[in-house]
């Protein structure tokens, strides 16, 4: 069982790895740290997240990290630790605190890609629509074009 000293060792750990991708120059650094990041997990961590989770973690029966080589390989592993992380809250079960740490890891991984992503980043940001030809709500809470 993970004590409290082990979850603050974990977290500052991760914190390291999260500046390396802040700092990283281009999607390879970034990759290279979410590599370096998921290598550094001991065995007893994964074990332990393992064995809390049915076996399901980013990381295979020999308690290796799955291959990271690319940005869509980093958000094979994210999207499925979210939707993870949300299934067990709908269901009012506990969230080991190893899976928590990843969803934030990969939280922080998939916005330093999009960083450097020119697709993603030169894509239109929502804006609010202006008071002349957006929507204004009505008595019923409806919204309706203005």
């Amino acid at each position: 069982m993970a004590t409290p000293d082990d979850t603050l060792d974990a977290l500052s750990e991760m914190d390291r790895f999260v500046r390396l991708m802040a700092v990283a120059t281009g999607i390879d650094g970034v990759i290279a740290a979410v590599r370096a990041y998921l290598d550094s997990w001991s065995e007893e961590r994964i074990l332990r997240l393992q064995a809390r989770d049915a076996g399901w973690a980013p990381f295979d029966e020999y308690q290796q990290p799955f291959p990271i080589y690319s940005a869509n390989d980093v958000r094979r592993i994210a999207g499925p630790v979210r939707i993870r992380c949300r299934e067990l809250r709908v269901s009012d079960l506990r969230v080991a605190p190893e899976l928590l740490e990843l969803d934030l890891f990969f939280f922080f991984a998939d916005e330093s890609l999009a960083v450097h992503e020119p697709a993603r980043a030169q894509a239109p940001a929502w804006t609010p629509p202006s008071h002349r030809g957006g929507f204004r709500l009505v008595s019923s809470g409806q919204a309706h074009s203005a």
